[in-house]
């Protein structure tokens, strides 16, 4: 997929929300422990919301975003890629996640650096805060869940 407008970064940003949101719906379901279930349950909610988002952004929205300084805990970048599978632990859901953000995050950074039109740039570096966002809260996950209890 060529992206050289601002319709095919959103088109491929619903995507990539898309499979987040089934990747978590399905995680709930597989989930023995209440608490993760819940959490996978709350981050399908996330995705979901962000999708409906995506679809009603305008220039004005993308424009008037507020950036938000997001911490970088730097966990996902020590981890190995897991393949998807229908098996999953939370661990390694978890870790999956975290890999899908971070390379997110990092394809519309790239991606920013590639283009001279304002909007476009506005529009790249907002969709990268927001993935910085969800790594960020899956690498606290990680960190309280799965760090504390090795």
């Amino acid at each position: 997929m060529e992206i050289s407008t601002m319709d095919d970064i959103l088109d491929l940003a619903l995507e990539r929300e898309d499979a987040a949101y089934r990747l978590y719906l399905n995680a709930a379901k597989k989930a023995t422990n209440q608490s993760a279930k819940k959490i996978f349950e709350e981050l399908a909610e996330q995705e979901a919301g962000h999708k409906k988002l995506i679809l009603k952004l305008d220039k004005q929205k993308i424009a008037g975003y507020a950036f938000t300084q997001v911490p970088d805990l730097g966990i996902s970048e020590y981890l190995v890629n897991i393949p998807y599978h229908d098996n999953m632990t939370y661990q390694e859901i978890l870790v999956y996640a975290m890999k899908s953000e971070e390379k997110s995050y990092r394809y519309y950074m790239e991606a920013e650096k590639m283009t001279d039109d304002p909007e476009l740039k506005q529009l790249l570096l907002m969709l990268a805060n927001e993935e910085k966002k969800h790594k960020f809260r899956l690498e606290t996950l990680y960190e309280d869940k799965v760090l504390t209890e090795m």
